[in-house]
């Protein structure tokens, strides 16, 4: 059975009722993706959406997938279940009233409140709509950090990935009033940015203003030379400063993008601009890196040379690429 992008494995019991014998199921012909749930063998596909297609086959009457599961069948790659260590997390399911469904490595069974307006249907199942969906996960995160990262997600105007907006996540939450992460989810809306392009880099903005005290960041910024030409698109800008603050997540290792980074870097420094760059491991030494990024900040403010701008020449609104960095913005 397929829906859309995978496909979906079947419960032993339809099998048989279709005619399979109890023999085939155990044979090399299937493959056992949970207990009495099978999917034919040889089936290959992206192991995040095999993991979504587990919960699919899991579904009973008057279940509807949402969380992680739901955003990523909607298109949205950055959600990939993943917990602390890089655990997969089970995808969570709404049981509506009159609902059976169990625990299982696969499902994590809610039986909260869901609006008729926050469920959509999809192929064969139902699901929550992406503002429902960031909502469960951004009350679910860890901490309110982890939480913000999930909105920018999910609602990022520069990742080219389906997304929702601010509006609608606020709408979700606005129509919940007794829910467990509720005031996290909330509070997530205050610092959230539609412009962030990774999880990283949404970690590395919360790292400078709510631990550095820097306000004002531009998110995603391109920055020109006084002559108009693109020096590159900034991560993080304080444009009081003149200070850019980098993201190293792990599309940053590559060879490729550690040349153009460099090269970024280097037309940045030459123009005036101090730059300070922040790895994943860096967060790990969060006040180390706190007072690295506070030393260069220092340094911004005292420097004396100033060639360049955020003033976007004319032929930038007619360059094809811009439209990632200055497209619609709701």
């Amino acid at each position: 059975m397929t829906d859309g992008p995978f496909v979906v494995p079947q419960r032993s019991a339809q099998l048989l009722a279709r005619g399979a014998t109890e023999r085939e199921l155990g044979g090399a012909a299937y493959e056992r993706r949970a207990h009495g749930l099978l999917l034919p063998a040889g089936v290959d596909g992206d192991p995040v959406m095999m993991r979504v297609a587990d919960a699919v086959g899991l579904l009973t009457t008057g279940c509807v997938l949402g969380g992680w599961a739901s955003l990523r069948a909607q298109g949205n790659t950055w959600f990939e279940g993943l917990g602390i260590a890089g655990v997969a997390r089970p995808a969570l399911v709404h049981c509506l009233p009159g609902s059976q469904l169990r625990h299982r490595s696969a499902v994590q069974p809610f039986r909260g409140l869901l609006h008729p307006e926050e469920v959509i249907d999809f192929e064969s199942f139902s699901l929550t709509t992406m503002a429902r969906a960031a909502f469960d996960e951004m009350r679910m995160a860890v901490n309110l950090r982890e939480a913000v990262v999930v909105l920018d997600l999910a609602t990022s105007t520069t990742a080219g990935l389906p997304r929702t907006t601010v509006a609608w996540v606020e709408q979700v939450i606005s129509g919940h009033h007794k829910v467990r992460g509720l005031v996290q989810a909330r509070d997530a809306l205050t610092w959230g940015s539609t412009r962030a392009a990774s999880p990283w880099e949404t970690r590395t903005r919360l790292l400078a203003r709510r631990d550095a005290d820097i306000e004002g960041l531009k998110v995603n910024v391109p920055i020109f030379s006084l002559g108009g030409r693109l020096l590159g698109i900034a991560d993080l800008l304080d444009e009081e400063a003149g200070l850019v603050i980098e993201s190293d997540g792990g599309h940053h290792r590559e060879n490729r993008q550690h040349t153009e980074d460099n090269v970024r870097e280097e037309d940045f420094e030459r123009s005036g601009l101090v730059v300070v760059r922040v790895t994943a491991l860096d967060h790990q030494q969060r006040w180390r890196t706190v007072g690295r990024i506070a030393a260069a900040r220092r340094d911004a403010l005292h420097a004396t040379k100033r060639e360049w701008t955020t003033s976007k020449p004319a032929w930038w609104w007619t360059w094809p690429p811009a439209r990632r960095w200055d497209g619609p913005t709701r």
